[in-house]
């Protein structure tokens, strides 16, 4: 735990310093993001926090690829990482890295919702928010993400169901506007429309949250309570998507379900062992939408 803390640490003043005279996607600028990102994939592996699935890590980087298909013309490559944690939760430092835990691939419904949530990390990279988002307190916030992820190991690193909430990664990298969530949002959806997925249901990832969380989320999910409630999202791209003729695209419910289980079902697992009865809920919704 201390070399990952210590590494964050580091790599985290370098890209305050680094960044501080940059324009947002800038070239250093993008360099500095993948190597913080870079740093904290390996120290993550190095620890056994992140799922090494082959299967599951194929899946969820094939519909990566399909939304980094229709990204601008020369977008940093996008490398999704899932992280051994419970928390229903997705955040990217920047450099096309996009870090998404075991709970939100469990919570979501089908892959047209977590494309949408791999669609608004992108824009968050793309639009230049990561920069802003971090100038404020990168140092402090990169190096307690990476203490939160590693406190939560209460047993072998390799085990999923050992490991507690790390939702504090949502300060440390999200620091984004209502004005920038926004604006991934809407940017999010013309990814998702644009790589052939039904944005309609994406969206209803919001109505997932929600359930889970309620209406107004706190600090221990990804939209801080600064942000716009998750009702006022999810009708606002609604309306969007069918404005852009954007439904009846892409669910992959079955397949998605079907592909998930196994992560899924030791996810439920620690959701009972700690009574954590809303996520647990969700996650029982799923396991009989298989059937």
């Amino acid at each position: 735990m201390r070399r990952l803390f210590a590494a964050l640490l580091v790599a985290a003043m370098s890209f305050n310093a680094a960044c501080a005279p940059t324009a947002p996607n800038s070239r250093a600028a993008l360099a500095q993001q993948a190597e913080v990102s870079e740093r904290l994939a390996a120290e993550l592996r190095r620890e056994g926090k992140l799922v090494e699935d082959p299967a599951l890590n194929r899946y969820v980087r094939a519909i990566a690829a399909r939304i980094a298909a229709v990204r601008p013309p020369g977008a940093v490559p996008l490398t999704v990482h899932i992280v051994k944690d419970a928390d229903v939760n997705a955040f990217t430092p920047g450099g096309g890295h996009v870090f998404v835990n075991a709970g939100m691939i469990a919570a979501m419904e089908n892959e047209a919702q977590l494309a949408m949530v791999l669609a608004h990390e992108a824009a968050h990279i793309d639009r230049g928010h990561v920069i802003a988002g971090q100038r404020a307190g990168a140092a402090i916030g990169l190096a307690a993400a990476g203490g939160a992820i590693l406190a939560g190991a209460l047993g072998a690193p390799a085990e999923l169901t050992r490991l507690a909430a790390g939702g504090v990664q949502s300060v440390a990298y999200n620091a984004f506007s209502r004005t920038q969530e926004e604006d991934a949002d809407l940017v999010g959806l013309r990814y998702a429309a644009a790589a052939g997925y039904d944005v309609v249901e994406g969206a209803r990832s919001f109505e997932v949250l929600r359930r889970i969380y309620g209406e107004q989320s706190d600090l221990a999910n990804f939209f801080l309570s600064s942000h716009p409630r998750s009702s006022e999202r999810e009708a606002r791209l609604i309306a969007a998507a069918r404005r852009m003729g954007a439904a009846g695209g892409r669910v992959a419910e079955a397949e998605y379900l079907r592909r998930t289980a196994k992560l899924r079902r030791q996810v439920l697992r620690y959701y009972e062992a700690k009574g954590r009865a809303r996520e647990a809920a969700q996650l029982r919704r799923n396991l009989r939408r298989m059937r």
